[in-house]
């Protein structure tokens, strides 16, 4: 996103200055201001003094007189001849004439204002070395002036809320919140953030390998691009508005939100075939201007013993930028024949599309025994490709329907009980024939897309025995057919099964031993008759560990999970003829995974004003399965082992140094290492071909630093300033693969203010 940083800035700077100006001022001569509501209630009973002064004669009907007592003080007198301070709260008043306090009704209650009101200015600056995008991922790389303000007013009908703050050009939020009467409500949130991108480095040097269309070899190569800087800023704004019809159970709800994306991206593509001599891998900059606009309407009515609920979306995707075009080489068959012309054609195409969604919901009273509740919603997805080489995509429909039911039964304390169950139907339709200018052939064959049915079903049960004590056992099936598939690959079907049940029961376990201490555990185990693809699972057990506990001065917290998977039915297949495609099965084949998460916190405050934490987590994970590493025939395939592993340290220190200063520090590693280790393996049909030296150039070891330093210190109960340091190092210890080291860097950043409040 080009912006000018005042045009932004500019708007918050001005007002803020004097602000702070005026802030310093009330400081300076060292002011204690009364809280607004004293304030009113001092206008309030100064007006009303002055209005007893001037009040008509008593002797008229249904007016009250003042009169001058001895001594001076100005009284009421109300019809009845009870004299009252006009001072004197109304309510009190009246106690004290009646003898008991009267109704007031709602609409006349008299609430004190409450206002609150602040802003910050300041300046953000950053600065450090080599590949500081990497170190700082989300976060603009340029120094920047920043600003922030706040504004709270509460009454008894009205709330306002707004509040907002400015880093930079392309990193800010603001949210504003209104509310009438609980009548009107409106909501309006702004928000920017930048995302620092990688710039991927090819192979290099060339290569030869093999062709199919003709004798020899083919050379593949790649062209990268120049050094440069990568990142786009995404920007989100919402607005919602509610509207009660007073003194009735209905809402109408009205939503807007706008997704945009823009800035410069690395595009990766290939014009590389087995048919054909020159194949070349490109990395290009793209630029990149994208937006969603997403529009909503919805009812919800309280309709006696059921509540309706109906909500509209339309949302439209749009890339306001060109398609990118390449030159492409002409292409042949197999059997050396034209196949594919040449010349200039678009690529990586990121389509328009439209979006429709009607959802109906249904559901009864959510307190008592018996709770139950509906939904059906119907979406559409349709397909708004622009190219020109290639027709037969645009206005393509994909449908989309979902029912649901829940039904919640609690007979007695001890015992709840729910079934839920959960449908979803997705289908295609208004595809045509798929005609693209680039073929000798336009008329161009491709697979039809999966058409699904999927149902859920879901059985809990709770058991409370006593207050600190649960458990909770649930089964849950997940059953999907597939159309458009088949046992084989082919040029038009899917090789996957038609159906996969999968069938899960869980076990879980609360107990709250004494105060202060939470526990809880939790098994379960999952198996499918058909996995569908190489990643999923035949069979899963998993285990989580909870507990914590929270004393006066100190707590600790700790998780763990353990997950297995294991899938004996990995399906490959064997290439047996290109012309034409045709297919056998191999021999199954295992896969085997597992992941281990775990996770330590501790706190302690051993001074009044002083807070340590400590935490620590360690992610693992591990999958071992063959690879193909040539082409797919027996025996070109090697098992094959992939780990990584994390561990992260983190410190916070924060100390209150007396009644006007705060401080506080955060230190934090990550060191992460990952690795890709196959069989040895080496095909004799390709010379050359081994797995040796895969390990050494795969294998990643990176150490990421962060420490932040934050200090406060208020001048007065107005006026603040702050100052926070922040670094970030990115390192990475695989010294053979070069290409790594590119991604190291360090980023600093300073942010110092100055704040007012009142």
């Amino acid at each position: 996103m080009v912006k000018t940083p005042l045009d932004l800035a500019s708007t918050v700077l001005s007002p803020l200055l004097l602000l702070l100006l005026a802030a310093g001022g009330v400081c300076a001569a060292e002011l204690d201001a009364l809280p607004s509501g004293d304030l009113e209630k001092a206008a309030v009973s100064a007006k009303g003094t002055a209005e007893s002064a001037t009040a008509p004669d008593a002797g008229e009907p249904g007016e009250n007189s003042a009169a001058e007592e001895p001594g001076g003080e100005v009284t009421e007198t109300t019809p009845e001849g009870t004299g009252v301070s006009a001072a004197e709260p109304a309510d009190e008043a009246v106690s004290q004439g009646a003898g008991e306090p009267a109704y007031v009704p709602e609409d006349e209650r008299q609430v004190e204002v409450l206002e609150r009101k602040g802003g910050s200015l300041g300046y953000n600056f950053v600065f450090g070395d080599d590949n500081r995008g990497r170190a700082l991922e989300y976060g603009f790389l340029k120094s920047s002036r920043s600003g922030g303000l706040f504004y709270r007013h509460m009454e008894k009908d009205t709330n306002l809320e707004l509040e907002g703050f400015y880093l930079n050009e392309n990193d800010y939020h603001g949210d504003l919140l209104m509310d009438y009467r609980g009548d009107y409500r409106l909501h309006l949130r702004t928000e920017s953030l930048y995302h620092n991108l990688d710039r991927e480095i090819l192979f290099s040097p060339s290569f030869e390998g093999p062709r199919t269309d003709a004798p020899g070899s083919a050379t593949y190569s790649a062209e990268q691009d120049a050094p440069a800087h990568y990142g786009v800023s995404v920007v989100q704004d919402r607005a919602d508005f509610r509207y009660r019809l007073h003194n009735y159970p209905l809402h109408l709800n009205l939503g807007y939100w706008r997704y945009t994306k823009e800035g410069t991206i690395q595009q990766r593509f290939a014009d590389a075939s087995f048919e054909g001599e020159a194949n070349t891998v490109y990395a290009r900059p793209r630029s990149i201007d994208q937006q969603i606009q997403e529009g909503r309407l919805g009812l919800d009515a309280h309709l006696g013993p059921v509540d309706l609920v109906y909500d509209f979306k339309i949302r439209y995707f749009e890339d306001r930028l060109p398609t990118p075009v390449a030159t492409y080489i002409a292409r042949n068959d197999i059997h050396g024949n034209l196949e594919r012309l040449g010349g200039e054609q678009q690529h990586n195409e990121n389509p328009d599309s439209r979006f429709f969604s009607h959802t109906l919901k249904l559901h009864t009273s959510l307190s008592g025994g018996l709770v139950g509740s509906a939904s059906y919603s119907v979406d559409q997805r349709e397909n708004l490709s622009d190219l020109s080489d290639v027709t037969g995509a645009r206005h393509m429909k994909v449908y989309l329907q979902n029912a649901a039911g829940d039904i919640t039964y609690t007979p007695c304390r001890e015992y709840t009980f729910a079934l839920k169950y959960r449908r979803q139907e997705l289908d295609n339709g208004n595809r045509g024939a798929l005609l693209s200018a680039n073929f000798v052939d336009p008329l161009q064959v491709v697979k039809a897309p999966l058409e699904t049915t999927r149902n859920l079903v879901t059985g809990t049960v709770w058991y409370r025995p006593r207050h600190d004590l649960s458990f909770v056992g649930e089964y849950r099936g997940d059953f999907v057919n597939r159309d458009n598939v088949s046992d084989l690959p082919s040029p038009t079907t899917w090789a996957l099964p038609d159906h996969s049940a999968t069938h899960t029961g869980s076990l879980a376990v609360y107990y709250r031993p004494f105060k202060g201490v939470r526990s809880s555990a939790q098994y379960s185990y999952a198996s499918t008759d058909n996995p569908a693809y190489g990643a999923s699972f035949k069979e899963r057990q998993e285990g989580k560990l909870l507990l914590t506990y929270t004393g006066g001065r100190w707590g600790v917290s700790t998780h763990a999970l353990i997950r297995h998977d294991r899938n004996d039915e990995v399906t490959h297949f064997v290439l047996n003829t290109l012309d034409p495609l045709d297919y056998s099965t191999m021999p199954l084949t295992s896969r085997h995974g597992s992941s281990e998460n775990a996770n330590v916190g501790a706190w302690w405050m051993p001074l009044p004003k002083l807070t340590v934490g400590f935490n620590y987590s360690y992610l693992h994970s591990e999958v071992e399965q063959p690879v193909f590493f040539t082409t797919v025939v027996v025996g070109s395939e090697a098992d094959s082992r992939f780990s990584n592993s994390s561990h992260v340290y983190t410190v916070n220190v924060s100390y209150a140094l007396g009644e006007q200063c705060d401080l506080s520090l955060m230190a934090q590693q990550i060191r992460s290492r990952a690795s890709f280790s196959p069989a040895d393996f080496s095909s004799a049909a390709y010379a050359g071909s081994s797995t040796a030296g895969i390990s050494g150039i795969t294998a990643q070891d990176t150490v990421i630093s962060a420490l932040s330093a934050r200090g406060e210190y208020r001048f007065s109960r107005v006026l603040s300033t702050t100052l926070e340091y922040t670094l970030r190092d990115y390192d990475e210890k695989n010294s053979q693969n070069i290409n790594y080291q590119t991604y190291n860097g360090m980023v600093h950043a300073i942010v110092a203010g100055l704040a007012a409040k009142w």
